[in-house]
């Protein structure tokens, strides 16, 4: 026991000393640390103040390059801008340029085909006389050699010789040349270019002669009578005359050919024409007659009325039935009786005048139904013709073809001749039919009229 206590001792007094040796070194260091720590944060203060003086010129530095990098990169969309533009223009250029080009070919193949089509047309003296400037030509499109510029004047040129030679033509032209006559001798001469005709006139003034034929180097020209051989002779030294021609080529005498007269011209429809002209011809008559006997009813004039009207008033009856005699057409009958009746009822008067209206009214517009039946029948038997002949047409069509368009044609034109006539019927039978029943219904209308004036001038009955 006390050896254990000592050794306690021994221990606690050990480990004070140790305590007390650690809480020193504890303390040294904690006062080097603090040291460094204070030296530290001078350090870093120092830093601090380093970096706020370095800061500034470094933020004027990057604002300066952030201007700079802006300007810089705006002059870049510039530039691409520039660019973009640069390559739309040369685009839209390249575009033009191949339009141009392509424009150019599609004349200059017109200029070709313009070019082959005058050399046919030409005759045999134009071409001896255009031979250099042909031949010219025509070496200058043949040839590798020649640039596009000048095989494009050349055509130009070709286009300026047809334009010369439609002038001449026009006002004619004289070229010498060579023809073969009606002998078969070669004659030099001059043709002579009016229009679309040739002629050819020897060096003697004996032989001439329209050209026949354009395409042969030699062309030959008909026999002719002797006046004509001598007017062209004439055009063709003087270059002035007369010469009898028929420029249209035929055209004129085919035109005066097709001419018909109006009968020709109506027996072309058919069947159906003579029931046409039948009606027309009726409704003719009947207008002629209807006219003369409508516009030549004489009108009682209101004192012939008035003095009738007054002697019945007076009671001198006969003598008002004898002026009532004399009153013309139908008025007088009509009158006659109401001068009867005048001592009776106004209504059995009126009744009596009413009925020789009626008997009147028969006789005013007797055959104007006639009239306007043709009016509406007329076409419709034009249409039937039509229709008629359109069907023979057809049947033609089914047997032999469409081949033959002149057929057709005049196949189709004289089917409307039935259409024609019906309608050139139909329009004046229309026409006569309203004048005719307007004047008969004003003649009506007068004696109405009359009839009326009459019954309000007798004396009232009580």
């Amino acid at each position: 026991m006390k050896t254990y206590k000592k050794w306690a001792t021994f221990a606690v007094a050990s480990l004070l000393s140790v305590g007390a040796l650690a809480q020193s070194d504890l303390q040294s260091v904690n006062d080097g640390a603090r040291k460094d720590l204070e030296a530290s944060l001078a350090r870093l203060s120092e830093v601090r103040k380093e970096i706020r003086e370095e800061s500034v010129p470094l933020s004027r530095r990057i604002n300066e390059l952030k201007l700079q990098t802006r300007g810089l990169g705006a002059t870049l969309e510039r530039a691409q801008r520039a660019q973009d533009t640069r390559t739309i223009g040369l685009e839209a250029l390249e575009g033009r340029v191949q339009a141009i080009q392509d424009e150019n070919e599609y004349l200059g193949g017109l200029m070709s085909q313009f070019l082959q089509e005058l050399q046919t047309q030409m005759t045999a003296a134009e071409q001896q006389v255009h031979e250099a400037r042909m031949e010219s030509i025509r070496e200058s499109l043949e040839s590798a050699d020649v640039s596009e510029k000048d095989k494009f004047a050349s055509q130009v040129d070709a286009v300026q010789l047809g334009i010369d030679r439609i002038k001449e033509r026009l006002g004619g032209a004289v070229y010498a040349g060579q023809a073969i006559d009606a002998a078969g001798n070669l004659q030099s001469g001059k043709f002579v270019e009016l229009g679309p005709v040739s002629v050819f006139a020897s060096d003697s003034g004996t032989e001439g002669g329209i050209i026949e034929s354009h395409q042969v180097s030699v062309p030959n020209a008909t026999e002719l009578s002797p006046e004509f051989s001598s007017s062209v002779a004439q055009i063709a030294g003087t270059s002035q005359g007369a010469m009898e021609l028929d420029v249209t080529l035929g055209a004129a005498l085919a035109i005066e050919g097709a001419k018909e007269s109006v009968a020709e011209h109506v027996l072309k429809g058919g069947l159906w024409v003579w029931p046409i002209i039948i009606f027309a011809l009726l409704a003719a008559l009947l207008a002629i007659y209807k006219m003369v006997a409508i516009y030549t009813i004489k009108q009682p004039n209101a004192s012939h009325l008035g003095s009738i009207v007054r002697k019945v008033r007076s009671g001198e009856k006969e003598a008002a039935l004898e002026e009532a005699r004399s009153l013309p057409w139908e008025f007088g009958p009509m009158i006659e009786e109401a001068v009867k009746c005048s001592d009776q009822e106004k209504e059995l008067v009126e009744e009596v005048m009413y009925e020789k209206m009626l008997e009147a009214q028969p006789k005013v517009e007797r055959f104007l139904s006639v009239i306007a039946i043709t009016a509406a029948v007329a076409p419709l038997l034009g249409l039937l013709g039509t229709v008629t002949g359109m069907i023979n047409t057809f049947k033609m069509i089914t047997l032999f073809g469409t081949g033959d368009a002149s057929s057709l044609s005049g196949g189709i034109s004289e089917a409307l001749i039935t259409t024609e006539l019906g309608l050139v019927v139909a329009i004046p039978s229309l026409v006569a039919h309203a004048m005719l029943n307007r004047k008969a219904q004003s003649t009506m209308a007068n004696m109405e009229k009359l009839a009326v004036v009459f019954v309000n001038g007798l004396p009232g009955r009580k």
